[in-house]
């Protein structure tokens, strides 16, 4: 191809055409630019091509790495949900006159799993390695650069939390094993299977677990504090790895705003919020409870709802919204009367399911006395509102406790769905 121009400007020379020599010579110039600025191109491109394919490389790491959190953190929910709705059966059982076997192995079974709690240990290989790189960078001003930021930051602040929450596990234990209660762990150990060693052991053990130093372990367990971290950990986590299944750096709008309600703790803005979009603010915390026990109901967050999944063959089973007591005050409560009504907007999986809708004041026993709302659902989101002290006489206002609570009775079992619970002044 060069030999072939060459000619033709020898020609163009030979005869004596000056101006078409030179209009040629800057075609034949332009068209070598443009060869040059086409191959640069094509290389820009494959070198872009390269770039990001290592960078979603990088991305799809931190995805593995966000799924194993996400597992860790559930195992860990379900094992503080075990303790939290064991705990009143741990104080009746300490304290009963006639202390039985099974008895002492329940209450075992309690403090085994309550000082075998494990921390929370984040997988950040993925995430260091890609700020390492410089390949971060790529991110700068997308919503995945910010939801991986929110992520790990509170990552750390869960793994910080659980290992407080270890040491001072560790603490208690150390000062109670200062105490000589007459037996020996080797005998803790046989009492579980032989019954003798049991009936010379028994009373010194109940002693000891009435101690103070069992009574702190005990009451800072009492409810799951975990969870909504878990939640917003789940969200967030789960958003990321959508994002990085689909190749994408920008979230919905949706799904940035729920985010940012996650990052709110309602508690000094307004009380009136019980969840919000699905989001559960941080003064608020969900418990699950049924005859058969905690497990026999599944509480899961989504992207702007909560659901709940209820086993059949149950007489009872209840999702139930409190005042966050943060290991102060086993029964938290705040003062809602200035609100005149509340409401709650909920769907079901089928259509039809029925459940009930109740509040409690912190004095209210446990034992389903207190009133209640029936609520039949559809397969469509519908709020509805209820008059506080018309519907709810059972419940003091001054002393709020459980702000919503959805009790079931349906041997069948049912999923519902939960977007907002609010108090109006209205």
């Amino acid at each position: 191809m060069v030999k072939f121009f060459r000619t033709i400007r020898k020609k163009l020379a030979a005869e004596n055409k000056i101006p078409a020599y030179f209009r040629y010579a800057i075609g034949e110039i332009i068209l070598v630019v443009i060869g040059i600025l086409i191959a640069l191109q094509i290389n820009n491109w494959n070198q872009k091509r390269i770039e990001n394919n290592v960078l979603w490389g990088y991305l799809n790491n931190i995805s593995v790495n966000i799924q194993n959190d996400l597992d860790q953190a559930s195992d860990l929910n379900f094992v503080l949900d075990q303790l939290a709705n064991n705990t009143p059966r741990f104080w009746r059982l300490r304290s009963k006159p006639h202390f039985t076997l099974t008895d002492y192995k329940n209450t075992q079974d309690h403090i085994n799993t309550l000082f075998g709690l494990q921390t929370f240990e984040p997988n950040t290989s993925g995430f260091e390695t890609l700020k390492t790189t410089g390949y971060m960078g790529k991110l700068q001003n997308t919503d995945m650069e910010t939801l991986l930021f929110f992520y790990y930051d509170l990552a750390k602040q869960i793994k910080d939390q659980r290992e407080n929450d270890k040491a001072f596990l560790t603490d208690i234990l150390m000062e109670n094993n200062k105490t000589d209660w007459g037996f020996s762990y080797e005998e803790m150990y046989l009492a579980e299977r032989d019954s003798t060693v049991f009936m010379e052991i028994k009373d010194k053990y109940q002693k000891m677990i009435n101690a103070p130093t069992y009574d702190a372990a005990v009451v800072n367990h009492s409810f799951n504090y975990f969870l909504p971290s878990k939640l917003e950990l789940n969200f967030i986590g789960k958003s990321i790895m959508s994002l990085i299944e689909t190749q994408q750096l920008q979230a919905s709008r949706q799904t940035m705003r729920s985010v940012m309600l996650y990052k709110t703790d309602f508690t000094d803005v307004g009380k009136e919020a019980v969840v919000m979009n699905g989001i559960v603010p941080k003064s608020i915390a969900v418990f699950t409870n049924s005859n058969n026990g905690f497990d026999q109901l599944k509480f899961e967050g989504n992207e702007d709802y909560l659901e709940f999944t209820i086993q059949p063959d149950l007489q009872w089973a209840a999702g139930m919204f409190v005042v966050d007591s943060l290991g102060r005050n086993l029964r938290a409560s705040k003062d809602f009367r200035d609100f005149k009504k509340i409401s709650v907007e909920l769907k079901g999986d089928k259509g039809g399911e029925k459940l009930q809708l109740a509040l409690k004041d912190k004095f209210d026993p446990d034992d389903g006395t207190e009133s209640r709302a029936d609520i039949t659902l559809s397969t469509k989101w519908q709020t509805y509102t209820f008059d506080l002290r018309k519907n709810f006489p059972t419940a003091n206002l001054k002393n709020l406790h459980q702000l919503a609570g959805f009790v079931v009775q349906d041997l069948k079992g049912m999923t519902f769905y939960v977007r907002n619970i609010q108090f109006l002044k209205d």
